[in-house]
This record gives structure tokens, sequence and C-alpha cells, in this order.
């Protein structure tokens, strides 16, 4: 077979287009800190530290964690050794067979835990896992996959030993786990490295191996192998041979129901499913819908199909709990009928970043779940403004608590019918909503109707003043948790004396790039006693001395964010963080 000169050439290439991703810190259509920046050949590499040109995602660390709403699922089935809490889908020019997968990370390294490719070679284009951080592990577990060691603070070219290297691609995709993060971790570039290769060439290479294969295991080679082991068989004393079947060993599906359905809660979805194809008994077993109450799907969003939910639909699932979120589904007439026929009883519901989703669905859970009190919709992109009955059937699910919209494209009527409908609301995240142009208005009604709110994200609210907050501080007592981080049009700070005299609670408030003065340091060290953790990130006009006070008066303060507030004060700051230890004081890197 005589192959293009191409078939031995190994190219390198640089991402594309970024196809998809999870969350950014940066704003959309912006050119700091959003994923778009992972694009092209290194910025900065090799140099080290904080730069507005790299990739940058929302969160970091435990501090997130530490104030999460978002309920944890409970499976009654073991969890698979999965711990990624985003990710980053790019596309590079040409397909290749990937050889190397090689990451620039430039800023806080190593949350990188798990790479696919989009396999093209295959029958159906299919994700396939080419290294996960559990490769890497001596003994695999959640924890030690959490608790792996951290590489050095510097910039490097992260090149993981690929475990597969046969797949045909140029859409790879990163996930990353940042909960041991001291800062937020930054990527400058993303390279692949393979052979350009001919897919009809490879396709009739792959089936000439696999016929070599076929007359390896021939019929005539494997009878001859048993004619070998029957005549050492007849060999043996007979009496043996009567003795072997009489002591013949009890079979597994031979124990009590109950002993094996407590063996099979300790196997994982993947694996309850192969089971399950084994014989009638274990198919039954492994179809007990009480197996599936509480599911998370998350961590097999690349395996998650309409066949899995329509075999959901068959053992006739009553879920309580589930995740889907990440899933490539499409929406179709399965998905349409799994939320009717499964999910009556959902109270808690996560679709985060979910193909599916769109306004026929949204119409679909607001029908189907009124039970629910938690709804995660984050990076719901296919959910269309236009089409009113979209959000809007939110509205219909009186009973919710937690609600995710973090991303979404919601506008402010469509809000405002929500809150006014969904008195219990607890936890709302508007963060990055750049639809809703009438921040005020939402919070004046979210105030009047949802006085158990304790949870605000405002990440990137635009068009929210000091008026929409002044409401929320005179009738929201509950409130605990604030981030209005990048919020320009707070230009005043009059309600945060109200906010911290009436909701007395406060843990956590993010004031990030607010122009911000020793005048409200000074309020917040004397109101904000309670207050956990607290970003100041860009406030250049306060001092040091100020910051000093609210380490001292602000005793169970856990986490301080004073980056980009001081040009040189490194030895006062590396002084503070001796004398207040228990403190995480954050400080950014040029």
């Amino acid at each position: 077979m005589n192959l293009p000169r191409t078939e031995n050439l190994v190219t390198r290439q640089f991402v594309k287009n970024v196809l998809d991703f999870s969350s950014q810190y940066g704003r959309e259509q912006s050119g700091s800190y959003t994923v778009a920046n992972v694009r092209g050949c290194p910025t900065n590499y090799p140099k080290y530290g904080d730069f507005l040109e790299s990739c940058v995602l929302r969160t970091y660390g435990k501090w997130w964690n530490d104030m999460s709403y978002s309920p944890a699922i409970d499976a009654s089935i073991a969890k698979p050794f999965f711990i990624s809490q985003d990710f980053i889908e790019v596309e590079f020019e040409e397909k290749v067979m990937i050889e190397s997968v090689v990451i620039y990370e430039n800023y806080n390294p190593g949350a990188v835990v798990a790479l696919y490719a989009l396999d093209y070679a295959k029958t159906s284009n299919k994700w396939i896992q080419i290294w996960s951080i559990f490769d890497n592990l001596n003994i695999k577990s959640i924890k030690n996959g959490l608790n792996r060691p951290l590489p050095r603070q510097e910039s490097r070219k992260f090149r993981p030993n690929l475990t597969k290297k046969d797949v045909f691609s140029n859409v790879v995709r990163i996930e990353l786990e940042h909960g041991k993060l001291d800062y937020y971790t930054e990527l400058d570039a993303i390279e692949i490295v393979g052979y350009a290769f001919n897919l009809t060439l490879s396709k009739e290479l792959g089936t000439n191996l696999r016929n070599v294969g076929d007359e390896f295991f021939s019929e005539k080679i494997f009878s001859e192998k048993i004619s070998e082991i029957r005549s050492e068989s007849e060999n043996k004393n007979e009496n043996e041979a009567v003795q072997l079947v009489s002591n013949k060993p009890v079979s597994l599906t031979d124990l009590p129901n109950e002993l094996l359905t407590s063996i099979i809660k300790l196997l994982d979805l993947r694996h309850i499913f192969l089971l399950r194809s084994t014989c009638r008994k274990f198919y039954q077993l492994c179809s007990d819908r009480d197996l599936f109450n509480k599911l998370d799907l998350k961590p097999f969003w690349s395996q998650s199909n309409e066949t899995l939910l329509a075999t959901f639909c068959n053992i006739v699932c009553d879920f309580k709990a589930l995740n889907l979120s990440w899933s490539k589904i499409e929406f179709s007439h399965i998905v349409k009928k799994f939320f009717e026929t499964c999910c009556t009883q959902l109270t808690i519901l996560s679709v985060e970043s979910c193909q599916f989703m769109n306004a026929n669905t949204l119409r679909i859970i607001g029908e189907n779940c009124p039970m629910l009190t938690s709804l995660n919709i984050a990076s719901c992109l296919n959910i269309s403004t236009s089409d009113q009955t979209g959000f809007e059937s939110i509205a219909k699910l009186a009973r919710l608590e937690i609600l995710n919209l973090y991303r979404t494209l919601i506008d402010g009527p469509q809000m405002i019918k929500i809150v006014q409908s969904c008195k219990n609301l607890v936890s709302v995240n508007l963060g990055a909503c750049t639809k809703i142009n009438e921040f005020d208005e939402v919070m004046f009604n979210l105030a009047d109707n949802c006085d158990k709110i304790e949870s605000l994200d405002l990440w990137r609210a635009y068009s929210l003043t000091s008026m929409g907050l002044r409401k929320i501080a005179n009738n929201c007592l509950n409130l605990k948790d604030l981030d209005i981080g990048w919020c320009r049009s707070v230009i005043s700070f009059e309600w945060l004396f109200l906010m911290l005299e009436k909701c007395t609670n406060m843990r956590k408030l993010f004031l990030t790039s607010l122009r911000v003065t020793d005048s409200e340091l000074c309020l917040i060290s004397q109101k904000g006693l309670h207050i956990e953790q607290l970003d100041l990130l860009g406030s250049r006009s306060i001092s040091i001395e100020a910051v000093e006070q609210i380490l001292k008066n602000c005793k169970n303060l856990k986490f301080f964010d004073i980056s980009f507030c001081f040009y040189d004060e490194n030895e006062q700051i590396s002084r503070l963080s001796s004398t207040y230890a228990n403190c995480s004081i954050k400080t950014s890197q040029k």
C-alpha cells in the first residue's frame, strides 16, 4: 500500500476555535481573562504570573465550595473516579492521530485532571478519554485524586502521558478541578502533536490488522488447542473428576438477593449496567429502580445517550435527585418522555451546560416537576430569550429554594415573573446574565417577594445600582452571602451600612473591582464581625492600615482577596499574612 507522504509527518497545532466551556472569569466578548484567550500560540509563556491575556475560569480553591448552596446528591450506588469541576472544549485546524497534548500553564498550575478527544475514526463520532489524573495514582480513589500533589508555582508545559493514542481528532476537551489551588489557574495555550493520517486508508489498514487477528484465533487453531486440553483431561483420574463434579462450588447467583443487592450498590453505574447484561437474575436485580432514586450522571457525560434515558423509562425510575450536567444528548421525544415518566418526584435537578436544554425542555420541566426545590441550568445557552414560555416556565416551580441561572440568556421581565411566583427562594445565582438590563427592578421584586433569601450572586450585573442593593438590605434580613463583583454601576455605598446593620449574619461579601475606600473598610471592621470571606480585588483607594483593622476585628475571616490593591506593599502584606495566619490573604502576581 502506497501511503501519501503526509502520513508520516508529525504536525503541531495550537487552538483555532473554542467550542464550549463551563465558566470563565472575564465577561463575554472581552479580551481579558476569557476562555477565548487560549486560542493561538502562547502569549506570555514562559513568564509566570497573572496576565490579562490568559484563559481564566470563574472560581478556584475551596472557598466557593465552603459557601455553596448547591445540594450534594447522595446516590445509593458507588461514585466513579471523577472530580472535574470545569471544562473547555477546543478545536484545531487539522484532524490527526493524537500523539500528545501540551497545556501551557502560566499561573497556579495543576488544575487539569482529564483529557478527552472526539474520535472521528469511529462509525459514529464518540468522545474518548485519553488521560485522567487517576492514571497517575498508585491507589485510585476520589480522595487521592482531590489530594494529589500540586506542581511548583512556576510556568510549565504540561504534557501528560496519554493512555490512548489511536484517536483521530481535532477536537479536545480539558477538564479541571481547582479545589486545592491557592489562586486562579491560568492557561496560555493548548497544543496537540499528532500524525496527519488518511482516514480511508486508516480504516483499510485497521481491517487488514483485524483479519490477521481473526486468523490467529481461527477455528482450526482453536480446535487444536481444545484437543490438547481434552487429552490432558482424559489422563486424569476419573474418580477425581467425579469428585470435582459432586463438590461443585456455589454460583454467585445462588446468593440471597439482599446480599447481591448490597454488592451491586458497591458498583458505579457503568459496572451495574455491565452486570445487568450478564444473565436474567442480574438483569432483574440491576433493574431495581430504588438503585437510581438519586443519581449523578455528570461523570458519564461522554457515555450518556438516548438509549440510557430510554432504559430508565423502561425501568420506570422515580428520581428524587438527578444530575445530568454536561450531557451531549440532543433534545428529542426520548428526552421529553424521560422527564414526563421518570422525573415527576424530582426535588433536585442539575442540567448545567446541557445541549438538550432549550425552551421546550424547560416547559416540560415546569409542567412535570412540581416538587423541585433546587434547579441548576447554568451555562445552558440554547434556552432562547425570544421564546417567552421558556424561562417563564420556572415560575411554575413554586417550591424552588435554590436557582442557578449563571451565564444564561434570561432577561429582566422573565426573572421578575419567577421571583413573583417562587417566594421560597433562598439562593439565586444571576452571575453573568448579560440580558438583564433592569437589575434594580429585579431586586425590587425579589426583595418584596422573597424575604427568605440568604445568598445572591450578582456578579457582573452591570445595570445594578445602590438603589437595588438598598432595597435588598431593607427587606432581606436573612442575607448571608452577596457577590456584586464587577457591578460597575454601584458607585456609592450608603446601602452597605444598612445591609451590615440589618443583615447581622453576613458571612461573604465580594466587592470585586468596585471603588471601595477606607470608609467602607472601617464600616466592615465595625459591623461585619461575622464575615468569613471578603473580596476587595482592584480597590486602589484602600490603605494597609484599614486592611489590618479588618483582620483584627473580623475574627472569623478565612479568605481575604486584596489583589491589585497596592503597588508596592509586599513586605507589609507578608507581615499581615504571618500575623494573621488563620486568614488566607490573596494577592495576585504580575
